[in-house]
């Protein structure tokens, strides 16, 4: 008796976990789910994602990866990815993942914005998203992280910090989105330092650690002592040429304070992997509109990461309520980035 209760335990224990588990496959019996026909037949999701760097790039695709591991794992879409994919790939790539029928087909960066605008209109029935975009279609979207928040906060931690009132930028190329943080960072920066001077420089490298690093130094040489350094695995430069030349560095992307606890003075944080579950979630538990998603401080998907070693209590408690601030809407930072315009 005792050992056939043991077996209805289990059975019921069971059955619970899976009435309780989320994937894929769940709500879609009841609910539109990515807009199309309700019914009751069950369907597994493909989810596809092109890369432009390196799933090991410590960054930018890596945090990508990470994403769509976790939409495999806990919402059981079956997958696929591409790294490294350049420019002159992009149309063809998207192309041969919508022939073999994935749902979903993600190009995670503002250069793929041109090959989602052409080939999500060969495919009108398959949903295209892109990551720090800016597109838009009947089956297009962009999901965003809601620009701007970092770099105030950026911006306002470097200008506290310098001692030589200039301040460096080093990423990899110029684009719409990037810039928004950079003008953001420049303005309240200036607000709150107005002898500060921001130079920015373009590596055309993502991932070129020496290329970064030469930026760097080349900064450093030009008297900046707090550098962000926006880029992948040309992060790891920077910070290099931080802890030999004795200067200040803030991260962009990852959580950089292990790598030179004493020179890195934060990271602005984006949990790239964060935001793209959450985007294929909503699309497929809320349905898909072909629009700009924006997700920032208030959902978590982005935060600054930990102080390094020479950060003051008094500093990071400021920017704790400015923070705060920030996802109350007490500060408007359209309005911040007006300042530059």
């Amino acid at each position: 008796m005792l050992r056939s209760a043991k077996k209805l335990t289990i059975f019921l224990v069971i059955i619970t976990m899976v009435l309780n588990m989320t994937s894929c496959k769940s709500k879609m019996q009841t609910s539109t789910g990515l807009g199309g026909n309700t019914g009751s037949k069950e369907k597994v999701y493909k989810v596809a994602i092109l890369l432009p760097g390196s799933v090991n790039d410590g960054g930018w695709s890596a945090s990508a990866y990470e994403g769509l591991v976790k939409i495999e794992k806990e919402l059981g879409c079956k997958t696929a990815f591409t790294e490294n994919v350049k420019k002159n790939d992009q149309v063809q790539i998207m192309r041969e993942y919508a022939k073999k029928g994935f749902d979903i087909i993600i190009g995670h960066g503002f250069e793929f914005s041109d090959a989602l605008k052409q080939v999500s209109q060969e495919y009108p029935n398959i949903k295209f998203v892109g990551i720090g975009t800016m597109v838009t279609g009947p089956n297009l979207a962009s999901l965003q992280f809601k620009y701007g928040e970092l770099g105030y906060l950026t911006g306002f931690i470097a200008a506290k910090s310098t001692h030589t009132n200039k301040i460096g930028i080093i990423t990899a190329t110029k684009d719409p989105t990037g810039q928004i943080e950079f003008d953001t960072l420049e303005a309240i920066a200036k607000q709150v330092n107005p002898n500060v001077a921001v130079a920015i420089s373009y590596t055309g490298s993502w991932e070129d650690i020496y290329k970064a690093k030469e930026a760097a130094i080349a900064q450093i040489g030009n008297g900046a002592d707090v550098i962000i350094t926006n880029n992948d695995a040309g992060n790891l430069g920077v910070i290099q040429a931080a802890k030999e030349k004795g200067v200040f560095v803030i991260g962009w992307t990852g959580d950089y304070y292990k790598h030179a606890p004493d020179n890195v003075l934060t990271s602005a944080v984006q949990k790239v992997s964060l935001l793209i579950f959450e985007g294929v979630k909503g699309f497929l538990e809320k349905g898909f509109e072909g629009k700009v998603y924006q997700l920032g401080l208030k959902e978590g998907v982005q935060y600054i990461g930990e102080y390094g070693n020479t950060v003051p209590q008094e500093l990071k408690d400021e920017v704790k309520k400015i923070t705060k601030d920030i996802i109350e809407g007490k500060i408007n930072i359209e309005e911040i980035y007006k300042v530059k315009k």
